[in-house]
Order: C-alpha cells, then sequence, then structure tokens
C-alpha cells in the first residue's frame, strides 16, 4: 500500500484552518495533515520539519500572501503541488496563481464537493510524480561495501546525491543528467554527472570524483554531507578547495572530539593562519562557525529521529561534542529557538519521532 502524500494547511484564520481540516475526509482521499500554520513564515519553517508533498494555503495572510509562500516553497521543493483559497474573486490573484503552477483556486466559503476535487487534482499529480520516480527502479547497493551500477561519464565529474526521505529526489531526476538510481538500507541514492542549480535541504552530496570506482569514499562524504547539514567546497578540481573539503570531513567526522586551530593545523600540516584564511576563502565561513553549525544540526537530527530510551540528551550533547551539557543547551536554544527537552517533544507531539540511522 502506498504512503499517503504529506499535507500542510495554512491559513491565518484558526475557524477557517480548522473548517479546511473537517470539510472532508483528507486520510480518505490518500493525505496525512501534517502541519497546520497560522501565516506564511510558520509555514516555511514546518516545512523544513515535515516535509509536506502539498500545500493548500490562503491568499491573503498578514507576512506574505499564499502565492509568495507557494513560490517561496517551490523554490525550496519543486515537485511541491498546491491549492489557494481566497475570500475574494480576483483575477489578478487567479492568473499569478497560474502562472506558478498552482493546480486549484478555491473561493470561501467551502464546498465539499470542490475541496474533495481539489485534493483529486492534488493527488493526481502527485501520483504521477511519484509513478515517473518508480520507472528506474533503484538498485540494492550494500551501505558496507559500496559498488555502484555505472563507472561514470568520460570527462564529466561523478556525484553520490543520498537522502533518506526519497520523495526529494523526484524533482532532481529531471534536471540533472542522472546515470543510476541506488537503494541503500534506507537511503535513496542518485548517480549524476552533473549537479542541479539548486538542492533542497535534506540531501548529501559527495564530492567531485573521476569516476564511482570508489564506492566507500563517495558514500562516506554523502553521508558525512546529510548527517552534517553542509555541503562540501569543491565545485571543480583544486588542491586548495579540496584540501578545504577535507578538513571539512574530518570535522564532521570528529565532532566529538575537542578540536583546537593548532590540533587541526597539525593534522593537515599548515599554519593556523593559513588554514582559517583557505578554509573561509572556500566555504564562506570560519571553522569554528562550520563545526558549530554541524554539532547543532547533527544533534537536532539526533533528536528528532531517536527516542530517548535510546540516546539521552547528555548523550546526544556529548557524541556532538558539547561535554558540558548546560553549555549544550543555551546553544542549542538560542539556534532553534526551544530547549532540546522542548524540541524532542514537539516531534512526538507530530508522531515524527523513531527509530532511524544515527
Amino acid at each position: 500500500m502506498e504512503d499517503k502524500f504529506r499535507l500542510m494547511l495554512v491559513d491565518d484564520e484558526p475557524w477557517a484552518l480548522l473548517g479546511l481540516e473537517e470539510i472532508i475526509d483528507w486520510e480518505a482521499m490518500g493525505f496525512t495533515i501534517v502541519a497546520r500554520c497560522e501565516c506564511g513564515q510558520e509555514a516555511l519553517e514546518a516545512a523544513h520539519k515535515v516535509r509536506p508533498d502539498a500545500v493548500i494555503t490562503d491568499i491573503r495572510m498578514p507576512d506574505m500572501s499564499g502565492i509568495e509562500l507557494f513560490g517561496r516553497l517551490t523554490d525550496i521543493y519543486p515537485g511541491m503541488a498546491g491549492a489557494v483559497v481566497s475570500a475574494y474573486a480576483d483575477f489578478e490573484i487567479a492568473r499569478e496563481a497560474i502562472k506558478m503552477a498552482v493546480l486549484y483556486y478555491m473561493l470561501k466559503p467551502l464546498k465539499a464537493a470542490e475541496v474533495a476535487e481539489m485534493a483529486a487534482m492534488l493527488k493526481e499529480k502527485l501520483e504521477a510524480q511519484r509513478a515517473e520516480a518508480q520507472k528506474n527502479e533503484s538498485i540494492q547497493v550494500d551501505l558496507e561495501s559500496p559498488v555502484f551500477p555505472v563507472s561514470g561519464s568520460e570527462g564529466r565529474p561523478c556525484y553520490l546525491l543520498i537522502t533518506d526521505q526519497a520523495q526529494l529526489l523526484t524533482p532532481l531526476e529531471g534536471s540533472v543528467s542522472t546515470l543510476g538510481r541506488v537503494h541503500m538500507d534506507g537511503y535513496e541514492g542518485i548517480l549524476m554527472d552533473s549537479l542541479p542549480e539548486q538542492l533542497p535541504n535534506g540531501v548529501g552530496i559527495s564530492r567531485p570524483a573521476s569516476d564511482f570506482s570508489n564506492g566507500k569514499q563517495l558514500l562516506r562524504e554523502a553521508l558525512a554531507s546529510l548527517k552534517g547539514g553542509f555541503w562540501f567546497a569543491e565545485k571543480a578540481s583544486s588542491r586548495q578547495i579540496s584540501s578545504a573539503g577535507d578538513i571539512q570531513l574530518y570535522l564532521y567526522e570528529h565532532l566529538a572530539d575537542d578540536i583546537s586551530l593548532k590540533k587541526l593545523a597539525g593534522e593537515f600540516y599548515l599554519t593556523e593562519t593559513y588554514l582559517c584564511d583557505m578554509f573561509k576563502k572556500y566555504t564562506g565561513e570560519s571553522i569554528f562557525d562550520f563545526l558549530k553549525h554541524v554539532r547543532l544540526y547533527r544533534a537536532k537530527m539526533l533528536i528528532q529521529t531517536t527516542p530517548e530510551e535510546a540516546l539521552t540528551f547528555k548523550e546526544i550533547a556529548a557524541l556532538c561534542g558539547y561535554q558540558n551539557y548546560s553549555y549544550f543547551g543555551q546553544q542549542f536554544k538560542k539556534a532553534t529557538g526551544s530547549t532540546p527537552e522542548a524540541y524532542r517533544k514537539a516531534y512526538q507531539m507530530r508522531g515524527m519521532i523513531t527509530s532511524t540511522h544515527v
């Protein structure tokens, strides 16, 4: 049985939001409501967490229009389907919605039959995308000893892109030169010889290689990118950029260590000044800003995907390089706006926490 599509509802009037949720049986129509938001900014933040396949949004909201919200969402998730709701008949808004590839434009008060028709259209589009994605059946690859089914395109760089959210790959397959699709025990991957202009959050990508023969290294890099929430500095072949990528990989793989500039410079046989300048030049951030970002991103992912009986907050903090739990809590709240406890509770309430790859 196919998984239901993930639906986000957005309306700044709580009664309208509740009415939209209750007007039809969304589960029977093939959808699970994963977020209910009362403004555009809340919807953007929720989308990063719940990864909706479709959004239904009110047009007029205090912080941004529904059209703007849909445009910003589809910039990040190109395959997302959408419908808009308005209390006013406005030809210009309708025309703008069509230009943005919104599938359906509805006027309030909503009628159940019309909402059901709109839901069917959203589902039809999403099913077509899903079917297209399934045409290329994934080849099973061993995580421990990965051997990829292609060698690569002569003279072009080779990349492995992976994710634990297969729906993110669908729009990418039509925008890049795809050499193959692989499945790796909980992860889906694409083998490519070029990169799309934009990559969605929630994917990891290896550094460019001359071919796919060193599958273990490509997978090592792609997993670091995915689990650490970063992309490597390399876009082309360069010794300096390669060094920056080596440092990024080293920092991710030593998150739990007490890392100093002196130790890091010694590891790469560089002076501390050159190390800092080179890293910032090719990554756009300082070494310790990068390390902080990766540590907190990894902590968020572990909190989201593991129940407390598997990993306590203190254990997660230690795994991510924070031996002082009080300091970790301060940094986590500063970055996310909530304590680790509140962050996990929010995911528990949504039924999001499952045991996955950590």
